[in-house]
């Protein structure tokens, strides 16, 4: 399979690494992304069960207990859509993700 980072994705994974950095320093940056690949590579090998996202077609991969990256397959392609915080409220959560 193929990853495609979308830009929305993109710009939550900037967010989210400036707010790592700013609140508990660069050592915890390098640990997240650390996971965040180890997460993404069992994506892209087809090694994870796509577990769906509410009532959408989209799914969601558990990061870490705070973080979940909500994507959508789309034949050979898995397209990487947004980054959530999961203690954000669930309505919030939904509504940025299914806005178009």
């Amino acid at each position: 399979m193929y990853i495609f980072w979308t830009n929305r994705a993109k710009s939550d994974l900037e967010i989210l690494g400036d707010f790592l950095i700013e609140n508990w320093g660069f050592d915890v940056l390098e640990d997240f992304y650390e996971i965040l690949e180890r997460k993404i590579s069992l994506l892209e090998n087809g090694n994870l069960i796509h577990q769906k996202y509410e009532d959408t077609e989209f799914h969601k991969l558990l990061v870490t207990k705070h973080n979940s990256i909500i994507y959508e397959i789309s034949g050979n392609q898995i397209n990487l859509l947004n980054m959530i915080n999961n203690f954000r409220n669930p309505d919030s959560n939904y509504n940025l993700i299914t806005e178009k």
